[in-house]
């Protein structure tokens, strides 16, 4: 037999609706009409109400209960009924007094008096999918329902406003606004199981926008900042005649200022054209240079806090950020950062021997995987088994590992989310936007515990990546990508392996 159901969706919040029953079963029907429609005008008339269902009008004033039996003129005045009571003689005498009012009724657990079902509902803010299986089985019903909740992305929501803000942008007759449509939505539900030619363009356009929109954020904070820092550096130079004490804070530490401007200058180069690395190549340079581990981790984030704000600005402004991913994130991802910090603090330099070689053999895991990513096939990877994996612990181990070990964000984090199968600009948005608040905590961290005195390394980082930013911005578009991740990759671990066997001989 087939399925002769029509999905309709009511505006129920606009309809009156009466439930006679008030048990388990008036529970259940309760809480799935409130779950969808929590402004719906409910009456509910029984013999009995269970405490349960009485406890519902301390959170919803819209519900009004009649303790007693049921008569018909409870039907006035009334656009649907479900009836909710375990006799099912006094139930269909109930549906033929409906009928007589012509108001349409659902009887639980009774499919074939019913005259509409309750689907089973898949919610993902606007977006909504009734599941039925024409009253055969309500279980598989709910057990699907389960699993399309599990499938869809919870970014969902920002897609579907996107989507509007998009169609009412466009210019056009009907066809074309639905061909550039379906060429969108394509890139957005496929999510790579399922490509072609025009929808890996769009997809390539949508990535080419929201690079230009970084570089340009780049190049214009970086011209003003430079703008600033000269007009203060200066101003202050010639009112106190500081020349000479500049001099010697650029020459102290064997030159370090200077090995610094170039450490920011390569570091700024591969994030530009990779997305990553910042982080891996500075740790890295770092400690070849015999720089002690809590520096190494404080310089970096206090030179990324700028970075990271940057990144974080353009992709809010893009729209790539996905706030309830960041509220999920960063808490523990700032709990771990402080306690990756602390740790680094007390224990870093005193044990620098046993620390730094475990700082330089997660940098050689992260150049391995770099090394991995250059001969990644992405055809035989694009379809991924789905995994949810808890983000607040997520952020918790991404928070203390970035403080700890001076970087590892983005290849957790990110890499974690991206191969769970979730939507990558979200990812990338709004894991900058999480990165950006722990290195802004991991750099206080530091210092109040280990001071400031590292401020010569910090400096040339900064300048560094700040000079090159604007060319990291034309090198993206000419430099082979594949070849940039051997060569990082390559260049990480031989760094690595040389870090671990001078510390440990």
């Amino acid at each position: 037999m087939s399925n002769s159901l029509y999905p309709v969706f009511l505006k129920l919040e606009k309809l009156s609706l009466l439930i006679i029953g008030g048990g388990n079963i008036a529970l259940e029907k309760l809480e799935s009409v409130l779950g969808n429609s929590p402004e719906t005008s409910i009456r509910l008339v029984a013999r009995e109400i269970i405490p349960e269902v009485k406890s519902l009008q301390q959170r919803f004033t819209n519900i009004t209960f009649h303790e007693r039996a049921y008569n018909d003129d409870d039907f006035n005045d009334t656009d649907l009924a479900i009836i909710a009571v375990n006799d099912i003689v006094l139930a269909e005498q109930i549906r033929n007094d409906a009928h007589q009012k012509n108001v349409l009724v659902n009887i639980a657990d009774k499919p074939d008096l019913c005259d509409f079902y309750l689907g089973s509902i898949v919610k993902k803010g606007s977006l909504k999918i009734a599941i039925s299986t024409n009253g055969k089985s309500p279980t598989i019903a709910k057990r699907l329902r389960e699993t399309f909740t599990e499938t869809i992305p919870d970014e969902m929501d920002l897609v579907l406003d996107n989507m509007q803000s998009i169609r009412n942008q466009l210019k056009g007759d009907f066809n074309h606004k639905v061909t550039e449509l379906n060429k969108i939505t394509t890139q957005y539900l496929s999510d790579g199981a399922v490509s072609s030619p025009k929808s890996n363009l769009e997809i390539e356009k949508l990535i080419n926008i929201t690079k230009i929109a970084q570089r340009k954020a780049n190049i214009y904070l970086a011209i003003i900042g430079v703008m600033l820092l000269f007009g203060i550096l200066g101003l202050v130079v010639y009112q106190f005649n500081l020349s000479g004490d500049i001099q010697d804070f650029l020459n102290q530490d064997n030159h370090i200022f200077y090995w610094m401007l170039f450490a920011g200058f390569m570091a700024e180069i591969v994030a530009g054209s990779m997305g990553m690395g910042y982080g891996v190549i500075c740790t890295t340079i770092l400690l070849l240079l015999n720089v002690p581990p809590p520096v190494v981790s404080a310089s970096i984030h206090s030179a990324e806090s700028f970075t990271t704000a940057a990144g974080g600005f353009s992709h809010y402004k893009l729209g790539n950020v996905n706030k309830k991913m960041v509220w999920v994130l960063f808490p523990l991802a700032i709990v771990g950062s402080v306690i990756g910090a602390l740790t680094l603090s007390h224990y870093g330099e005193h044990y620098a021997h046993i620390v730094k070689p475990i700082i330089a053999c997660y940098t050689l895991y992260l150049g391995a995987n770099i090394l991995k990513n250059a001969f990644k096939d992405n055809k035989k990877n694009r379809i991924q088994p789905k995994r949810r994996t808890n983000l607040r612990m997520l952020g918790l181990v991404g928070g203390f590992i970035d403080s700890f070990a001076g970087g590892g964000w983005g290849p957790l984090v990110t890499g974690t989310l991206i191969k769970e199968g979730r939507i990558p600009r979200y990812v990338v948005g709004s894991s900058t936007v999480a990165k950006f608040l722990l290195t802004i905590t991991s750099a206080i961290t530091f210092i109040f515990t280990i001071g400031i005195h590292h401020w010569n390394i910090v400096l040339g980082l900064l300048l560094g990546g700040v000079f090159t930013a604007p060319f990291s911005a034309m090198l993206t578009s000419k430099l082979p990508t594949k070849k940039m991740f051997v060569v990082v990759g390559v260049v990480v671990i031989i760094m690595s392996l040389v870090t671990i066997v001078k510390s440990l001989f």
